[in-house]
């Protein structure tokens, strides 16, 4: 059955973005990414002509993702369950093929330095601390806003431990997703608890 050309050019990206984590940027090659995925080169090229086309497609998914869950908590000001539907998004992006750009970011640095994606998500990150601590916060607010997102990606993004990590620290960092992710969700809304939904004017 013949591959759909949409299909085949979001497996190349998942696949390849996987790659990247896994293997390292500078050690993956296109024609490695084709052979993992099984199809040539010059039906990878037809996408992508280059690693960076790639990754650039790849951080574009996510920050516009991102954008659109920021745009949703801007305009949801009032609803009381607001801090729950936003934690749910986040986690979903962050868990799913998008969420492998801020594992990119982690394994790569020397790459990611060549992207415009580190001050994009740094934009992304100070607009969703503002809405979640108000117009007006204090240390108290802004701390709450900051380690809620915290405990988000670091509950979903399997750390890179170094060989000599202690065995149970390694084996709680190491747990099931699903675990990790339930973890996270509890002490981000618990953070986040006290921060009362900000109320509409109109």
């Amino acid at each position: 059955m013949p591959r759909d050309g949409a299909d085949t050019k979001a497996q190349i990206q998942t696949v390849a973005m996987r790659m990247f984590v896994e293997r390292g940027y500078d050690k993956t090659s296109l024609r490695e990414i084709a052979e993992e995925i099984g199809v040539t080169k010059a039906a990878l090229y037809y996408h992508f002509r280059t690693k960076e086309d790639i990754v650039r497609a790849a951080m574009a998914q996510y920050s516009a993702r991102i954008t659109e869950a920021l745009d949703w908590l801007e305009s949801a000001a009032g609803e009381p369950d607001r801090h729950e539907q936003l934690v749910d998004r986040l986690l979903d992006i962050f868990t799913d093929d998008d969420g492998v750009a801020l594992k990119f970011g982690q394994a790569n640095p020397t790459a990611m330095a060549n992207e415009d994606f580190g001050q994009l998500h740094m934009g992304q990150i100070m607009r969703l601390m503002g809405l979640l601590a108000g117009e007006h916060p204090g240390p108290e607010q802004t701390t709450r806003a900051t380690l809620a997102f915290g405990a988000l990606v670091i509950g979903t993004v399997q750390p890179m431990l170094p060989p000599e990590a202690p065995g149970p620290l390694a084996a709680s960092l190491s747990a099931p997703m699903a675990d990790r992710r339930a973890a996270a969700r509890k002490i981000a809304l618990e953070l986040l608890a006290p921060l009362a939904p900000q109320q509409s004017t109109s």
